[in-house]
Parts: structure tokens; C-alpha cells; sequence
């Protein structure tokens, strides 16, 4: 079995459990700049816990969404700019030297909602301040992560083609066979196939989704792979506060670590413990 790099797990839901508010639209962004502690060190926790890499918290930091509270174009491009900023400052202050820092970039919208895409002038423009942003910030790895439309995949792809950095992309299933908005997964491979995707994922959808859609990619993709489920009961709609037993949780990681993905971990209702839980499995299966 090969021994994968071993992804953190949630933020917003971590900071809820830490008792932090974070109402939508920004859900996790403001927290960078109120509760920059917290942010650290929940990042902590996930190292000691054995993660080999973290994300940083910026999967709401856009002007776009900071719009939606009802700042001004400037005010929102330059409290995005400082929660972005701030953010990866906190997994920086996290990190040893063998710890890697991945930027997390998202859909402009809710991801999942993929029908509420705004369009391509708006993602270039969203996506290029975004990715200007984490570049100078330095972090080692870009993540476009939960990504479920077509049309916005292509449009990040392009934008980042000229970063001079390592891409790592991430997909939301809505099926086995289709990402979340009704494109077949092999239209998805096809297109990524067109630029130098370094890894290519599956994240936040409910185990059973996840380990079919691995058995896709394993199929029809010839590069690295990888795959960080949420552990809802359902898709989409979960508060992941209410998430399955840790036996359904046990053999649905067995039965992934069995695939031989490159980086694996957990999304949305995962604390540090179930990260530590599944580096004791890696190590056990061995």
C-alpha cells in the first residue's frame, strides 16, 4: 500500500466546535482577522495529529463575497485582500519546515450550487485577484477545492495556467459519473488533461459517493489521485454536525487506503481526532 500524504481536516466546522460564530455568506473568512489564534491552532492540531500538509483559511476570503454583507467594492477587495493575507499568515505561524501550506480557492459561489455561477468576466476577475494574492503570500501549493461546474473549472484552470506553481484540483460529485452540475466526469478528465494538473481530487461529498467516484479516476486518469470525504449522512444538505459512526467511518477509510490514493483526509465534520485516527490506520495497514 503506498503511504499518502495525509490532508487536515474541516475549518469552519472545527471553529464552531471551538464555540466561533460564522454565519454565510463569509462562513470561516472574518475569523482570520477576529480569531487569528484560533485559526493557528486548530492548524496546530491538525499537525500533532499527523497531517503532512494544511489548508489555509481562505475559502470565502473574495471581494465577491464580502460584497454580500454589504461592503463597497473597495472595502471588499481590501478586507478580502487582509483575511486572505492574515490567513495564510496563521498557517505559517502553524508550520514546521516539513509541514507543506496549501491555498485554498473555491467556487465564486456556494459550491453547492453550481448553477449560481456567475459567469466568466466575473470568475477572471475573481479568480485572478485571488490567485495574485495567495502567490505573493506564499504558500507551496494552490487547491482549487469543491468545484462542480464546468464552465468555472475551465475558467480557473486558465487563470492559474501561468501561476509558476504546483495546481492541485478538487471535484464535487453529484454522481459516480457527473460533477455536481450534470458534466460527465470523463468531459472533466478530458479538460484537465489540457494543463499540468499535479494531483487531481474528490472532496465533500459522503463516503459511498467519494469511493465510487475514486474507482472513476482511477479508471480514466493516469496521474496522482486523491480523495478527503465529508463525513455527512447525506450530501449537500448535512449540517455535519450530525455525521455517521466512527465503524461506517473505519471501513469506509480501509476500503480507500485499499485504492492506493497519493493524499487522503477528511472535509467537512472532521476534528483533529479523526486525523489522527486515520494516520494510525495508515501506519496499521502498512
Amino acid at each position: 500500500m503506498n503511504h499518502p500524504i495525509i490532508i487536515d481536516g474541516a475549518m469552519g466546522t472545527e471553529l464552531q466546535n471551538r464555540g466561533i460564530d460564522i454565519p454565510l455568506p463569509l462562513w470561516s473568512a472574518d475569523a482570520n482577522l477576529k480569531y487569528p489564534d484560533v485559526v493557528t491552532s486548530i492548524h496546530k492540531d491538525y499537525i500533532i495529529s499527523g497531517a503532512d500538509i494544511i489548508t489555509t483559511n481562505t475559502f470565502r476570503t473574495t471581494a465577491w463575497t464580502y460584497q454580500k454583507v454589504g461592503l463597497s467594492p473597495r472595502e471588499s477587495k481590501e478586507r478580502a485582500k487582509m483575511s486572505l493575507y492574515k490567513a495564510v499568515e496563521c498557517a505559517q505561524a502553524a508550520v514546521s519546515n516539513s509541514i507543506a501550506i496549501a491555498g485554498s480557492i473555491t467556487t465564486i459561489e456556494d459550491c453547492y450550487s453550481p448553477d449560481q455561477f456567475p459567469g466568466v468576466a466575473v470568475a477572471e476577475d475573481i479568480y485572478g485577484q485571488t490567485l495574485e494574492w495567495i502567490v505573493d503570500a506564499d504558500v507551496d501549493v494552490i487547491l482549487f477545492e469543491t468545484m462542480g461546474n464546468i464552465n468555472e473549472i475551465s475558467c480557473a484552470l486558465k487563470m492559474s495556467k501561468n501561476s509558476n506553481m504546483p495546481i492541485w484540483f478538487s471535484i464535487i460529485a453529484k454522481d459516480q459519473y457527473h460533477i455536481l452540475d450534470g458534466s460527465p466526469l470523463t468531459d472533466i478528465f478530458k479538460l484537465f488533461k489540457g494543463y499540468t494538473v499535479e494531483l487531481l481530487l474528490t472532496n465533500c461529498n459522503r463516503m459511498d459517493l467519494s469511493i465510487n467516484v475514486c474507482d472513476q479516476i482511477i479508471s480514466k486518469w493516469d496521474g496522482k489521485w486523491g480523495v478527503y470525504p465529508n463525513l455527512g449522512i447525506t450530501d449537500y444538505e448535512n449540517n455535519y454536525l450530525n455525521i455517521i459512526g466512527n465503524s461506517k467511518l473505519k471501513d469506509s477509510i480501509k476500503t480507500l487506503l485499499l485504492k492506493g490514493p497519493d493524499l487522503i483526509g477528511l472535509c467537512c465534520g472532521s476534528t483533529p481526532l479523526h486525523v489522527q485516527n486515520l494516520k494510525y490506520m495508515i501506519n496499521s495497514m502498512r
